[in-house]
């Protein structure tokens, strides 16, 4: 009895368009209001159709009917939002949506171009529609646009393409269209890879904002780790644009790799040359996108390293920042980073000091074979370096013991410091600090008695695991 009761009382509570989900009847009823209903009947009707779904198919005619005849703007509103919904039947509701972007209502336009976005490829016959809504003098109408034409992916961006390549001829139209049709390539990211020689073309230009967007958009696609032939573009290979190669290559497409790698040489090198731009957003954006890079800079490893030798002050920390995100492929720069630490500039020398600190032991080597050179510039930033690294600067225990005998006194603290951050609690490293606790120098005094409490530390600790 209970049972039963459960089940009429849900049923009872289940919305009526649900009963009906399957309804042809009950669908055509609601659909024959949309000729003879009032103005809040007719707009209750459609949201039922709406939540219908796909179950609501066959009466898009009427609601396409609707759209384009009746009188009342909410319920215009409420059929794009159906179709939307609905989704079906693109070759009548695409048309029917793409006429609609041309109504005098903004909000009828604004509507048309969101409900596009649920059609996907199959909305490709509105991308002129929706590039000219981007001059739209609304907001939301423009921002619509502009949103719908990033979800359809490679679809948009010939037509993008083609904006940014049209002759400016002075007016200030076509200089934002080329502005915010640069902002939506890099917004598409990896998909709009075939852009990037456009892009690099228009970062040279005499616009200032021209140069800017050019250099955000050439760092959002060169950051996107989705490019063509990699996992999630499988599923769609016709989604994927190549980027066509040199002519040296007769016209053949290269392989991914390769041409992955051909594009990200492309764009860092633009971003390299863009941070001596005389405007500083444009350096700026150039610089916070090649430190970003990592090993996609690898391609340019060589060019970075000889701005880092050459460069300006912030080129040469930036070089150094991206070499020090290059990984293992990028050990051989280790040399040029110790170099890096005797820079006349603190920012250089602090970047080279943990890029060092990132390569760990591997950079041990070289350091200690630089520290022979006892440099005034050099030897007191690699002592900073072995502090930094820690544990792992082991090996250049014993040439720290002798720094801790040299007449200057900053080395000698320094050193201390590092065996502390090394935390070896040897007898002799003890020893060794404790024979300077009544140094003449206060730092040293000072330097050395927090290392010896943080080797006393290690010590008890580890006499408390064993």
């Amino acid at each position: 009895m209970q049972l039963k009761l459960f089940i009429i009382i849900f049923i009872i509570s289940i919305p009526r368009v649900l009963l009906h989900a399957a309804d042809y009847n009950y669908v055509k009823e609601r659909a024959l209001i949309l000729k003879d209903g009032s103005q809040l009947e007719k707009v209750e009707a459609i949201q039922e159709l709406g939540r219908l779904s796909s179950n609501a198919n066959f009466i898009i005619d009427d609601l396409i009917f609707s759209l384009r005849n009746d009188d009342s703007h909410q319920v215009r509103m409420e059929i794009i939002r159906a179709l939307e919904r609905i989704g079906g039947q693109a070759n009548k509701t695409v048309p029917a949506l793409i006429e609609a972007l041309g109504n005098e209502n903004w909000e009828i336009r604004w509507s048309a171009a969101g409900a596009l976005t649920s059609f996907g490829k199959k909305s490709a016959m509105a991308v002129p529609e929706l590039v000219g809504l981007l001059r739209d003098p609304e907001d939301y109408v423009r921002n619509a646009a502009l949103s719908t034409l990033g979800k359809m992916g490679p679809i948009s961006v010939a037509a993008m393409m083609d904006e940014v390549s049209k002759p400016l001829d002075n007016t200030e139209d076509q200089l934002y269209m080329r502005i915010i049709c640069i902002r939506s390539l890099g917004a598409l990211g990896a998909k709009a890879m075939v852009a990037v020689p456009l892009l690099i073309q228009n970062s040279k230009h005499e616009d200032i904002n021209v140069r800017l967007e050019s250099v955000i958009a050439l760092r959002k696609i060169g950051g996107d780790d989705s490019m063509p032939g990699e996992i999630g573009w499988l599923a769609e290979p016709d989604e994927m644009i190549w980027p066509k190669v040199g002519p040296e290559m007769e016209g053949n497409f290269l392989m991914f790799a390769e041409a992955k790698q051909m594009v990200i040489y492309a764009i860092v090198d633009t971003l390299l040359k863009s941070i001596d731009d005389p405007d500083q957003r444009v350096s700026y954006a150039a610089i916070k996108g090649i430190a970003n890079f990592g090993k996609k800079a690898l391609p340019v490893k060589d060019k970075l390293v000889d701005y880092m030798n050459r460069g300006s002050p912030i080129i040469r920390r930036v070089a150094i920042d991206t070499l020090s995100n290059m990984g293992d492929e990028a050990d051989d720069v280790i040399p040029d980073l110790v170099t890096a630490l005797s820079d006349f500039d603190v920012n250089v020398q602090w970047a080279a000091i943990q890029a060092l600190r990132k390569k760990g032991n591997k950079s041990i080597p070289e350091l200690i074979y630089m520290l022979e050179y006892d440099d005034d510039m050099l030897t007191p930033n690699i002592l900073k370096t072995f502090a930094e690294i820690g544990n792992e600067a082991k090996d250049a225990i014993n040439n720290l013991l002798i720094m801790l005998q040299h007449e200057n006194a900053q080395y000698r603290a320094l050193a201390a410091e590092a065996l502390g951050e090394i935390g070896e609690p040897s007898d002799l490293i003890i020893n060794s600090l404790e024979s300077l606790k009544d140094d003449k120098d206060r730092n040293v005094v000072k330097t050395v008695q927090w290392s010896l409490n943080q080797l006393q530390i290690i010590k008890s600790r580890s006499n408390n695991e064993n």
